[in-house]
């Protein structure tokens, strides 16, 4: 029985990457992308544990980590995500989400509990520089410890040269 259809829908995701210079609230925006994500495998085990009641187990999604790692692709072009990926192949910085967001069915921010959920983090310019091609949200028992906890979802894009110039911006939304 194939539970992949649009009877039985599967989160999906959309990342939004901003590399810009000072506050993004500034506008100095030095590149902009939007692109959809993979929701890995193991997802699935982690939603379920998570809504097993009486289960004390960890926390929602937590943490972004970003990682230099290409697998048998270039920096222009790296290994394309896997379903199977549990962790990401070279993780160069990780850090906390900073905001959590309901959105309604326009895109916009409420107040109200809806089905959509845009997790936000920065990483300043002291944070995480080098050559970004892959990026994942990890939460359960995930720390600041790179990859800990469970991996919700992972992606690979061409190089962004974060360098101490400069802010990440990462605004990733996830549809249930």
């Amino acid at each position: 029985m194939n539970m992949h259809n649009e009877d039985f829908p599967l989160p999906v995701g959309l990342v939004s990457v901003i590399l810009h210079k000072g506050p993004l609230a500034d506008g100095q925006i030095i590149e902009e992308f939007h692109i959809k994500n993979l929701i890995v495998a193991n997802a699935s085990r982690f939603m379920a544990k998570r809504m097993r009641p009486g289960a004390n187990w960890g926390a929602g999604i937590t943490h972004l980590e970003v990682g230099t790692g290409v697998g048998d692709g270039t920096q222009a072009s790296p290994q394309a995500a896997s379903l199977s990926q549990t962790v990401l192949r070279s993780p160069l910085a990780r850090k906390a989400i900073t905001s959590w967001t309901y959105l309604d069915s326009n895109g916009q921010a409420t107040s109200a509990e809806s089905n959509i959920l845009q997790l936000t983090t920065t990483f300043l310019e002291n944070e995480a520089n080098g050559a970004v091609v892959e990026m994942g949200m990890f939460g359960g028992d995930a720390s600041n410890t790179l990859g800990s906890g469970y991996m919700f979802n992972y992606k690979t894009v061409p190089v962004i040269n974060k360098t101490s110039e400069y802010q990440l911006t990462f605004a990733w939304r996830l549809t249930f």
